[in-house]
C-alpha cells in the first residue's frame, strides 16, 4: 500500500518537472510565437533606421511572425537603451544601438536611468560605418585645414552637428580641435541625422560627419562639399575623398558600430537562435550588398562572445579618449 502511494507520488512530481520543463523550453524551441519588436533610438530615415527595418523584414520571412521597428530617439540613445532595459527579457524587445549606447553614455552623464554594463545581453555586433565630413559650398573652405583653422580664428561661431551627444563624430571633431590649437567648436547634436542635412542645407549648420549613404546624394548634387572621410582606405563612393590617416589625423579615426541586445535575463538558448538567425541574414550576399556595403558600410556580425569581447576590450580605450577630448561628464 505505502510502496503504490510512493510510486504514485514519483509518478506525479516526475509528470510536475516533466511538464514544467516542457513550458520552460516551449518558448525557446517555439521561438517566435508573437510579435518581434526592435527598438532603434533615431528617427527614421538614417541608417541604424534602415537597416533594423531591412533586418526586420528578413527576419519576418524566417520566422513567420511579425517584427517591427519601433522609433525611440534621444538622449544620446539613452531613452531607447532605458526603454529596453526595463522591458521583460523574453526576447521579444530588442535593441539596436551604437557605442553611444553600451560605452559612452556613463562616460559623459552622470545620471543614467540604465546600467549599460549589467542590463543587456549581447548577441551581435553588425556593422561598422564610415562616414564623409562635409562643409556648405558657400563657406568658401576646400579642405580639412581650411575648417580647423577656420575654426581657430572664429571660436564658438563655427557650427557642427552630430547625431548624439558623445557620438564618434563629436568625438573626431574634439579630438582634431585639439591636436589643431585646441577645441573651439560649436556643437550642435541632434536626435538623428537626418534633421542635420536640412539645417545645412538652409545655412544654419557648417559642418557634419554625414553616413555615406546621406552623404553621397548631396555630395553628387554639389550642395555639400566632402573634405574627409574616416577608414583605412578611401570610400569607394568618392575615392577623391582623403582619408582622416592620410591627412595625419589617424587617431581621430572613430567608426559608428551598429550593435544588437536584448535586455538581462533574456534566455540563452533565445539569445543563441537570435544570434544564429541574424548571423545567417547579415552574411547573405544581397543583404549585405543593398543594406551594408551600398550605404557604406562594412559587416562585422560574428557572435555573442565576440560582442562581449569587444566591449570589454574597448571599455578602458573610451575611457581614455573621453579624457583626452576633454569631455566632462554631465
Amino acid at each position: 500500500m505505502k510502496a503504490n502511494r510512493l510510486l504514485s507520488l514519483i509518478a506525479v512530481v516526475t509528470a510536475l518537472s516533466t511538464a514544467h520543463t516542457a513550458q520552460a523550453a516551449e518558448p525557446v524551441t517555439n521561438y517566435p510565437t508573437q510579435v518581434v519588436k526592435i527598438v532603434v533610438p533615431y528617427t527614421p530615415g538614417g541608417i541604424t533606421d534602415l537597416l533594423g527595418r531591412a533586418l526586420a523584414s528578413r527576419l519576418e520571412k524566417k520566422w513567420g511572425q511579425s517584427v517591427v521597428v519601433e522609433n525611440k530617439s534621444g538622449g544620446s540613445e539613452a531613452i531607447g537603451a532605458a526603454y529596453v532595459a526595463k522591458s521583460k527579457p523574453d526576447g521579444y524587445t530588442v535593441f539596436i544601438a551604437s557605442d553611444a549606447a553600451f560605452l559612452v553614455n556613463p562616460l559623459l552623464k552622470k545620471s543614467l536611468n540604465y546600467n549599460p554594463e549589467t542590463d543587456f545581453e549581447p548577441i551581435m555586433r553588425l556593422a561598422e560605418g564610415l562616414a564623409f565630413l562635409v562643409v556648405r559650398p558657400d563657406l568658401n573652405i576646400r579642405s580639412l585645414k581650411d575648417l580647423l583653422a577656420l575654426a581657430q580664428a572664429k571660436p564658438g561661431q563655427v557650427t557642427f552637428g552630430s547625431e548624439a551627444v558623445g557620438s564618434p563624430s563629436e568625438f573626431r571633431m574634439r579630438l582634431l580641435g585639439g591636436l589643431t590649437g585646441g577645441y573651439k567648436m560649436n556643437h550642435i547634436p541632434y536626435n538623428g541625422m537626418v534633421p542635420i542635412i536640412s539645417d545645412m542645407l538652409g545655412g544654419r549648420v557648417d559642418s557634419a560627419w554625414l553616413p555615406p549613404h546621406l552623404a553621397r546624394p548631396q555630395i553628387e548634387a554639389k550642395a555639400l562639399l566632402p573634405l574627409a572621410t574616416n577608414g583605412t582606405k578611401r570610400n569607394w563612393m568618392f575615392p577623391e575623398v582623403p582619408t582622416l590617416t592620410e591627412l595625419g589625423f589617424n587617431q581621430t579615426d572613430l567608426s559608428f558600430k551598429m550593435m544588437l541586445v536584448a535586455p538581462t535575463g533574456t534566455p540563452k538558448p533565445i539569445v543563441d537562435k537570435i544570434a544564429r538567425d541574424v548571423l545567417e541574414v547579415m552574411q547573405t550576399p544581397d543583404f549585405n550588398e543593398k543594406y551594408v556595403r551600398f550605404n557604406g558600410y562594412t559587416g562585422i556580425a560574428s557572435s555573442p562572445k565576440e560582442f562581449q569581447d569587444y566591449l570589454v576590450r574597448t571599455r578602458p580605450f573610451l575611457k581614455q579618449m573621453v579624457k583626452d577630448a576633454g569631455f566632462e561628464a554631465q
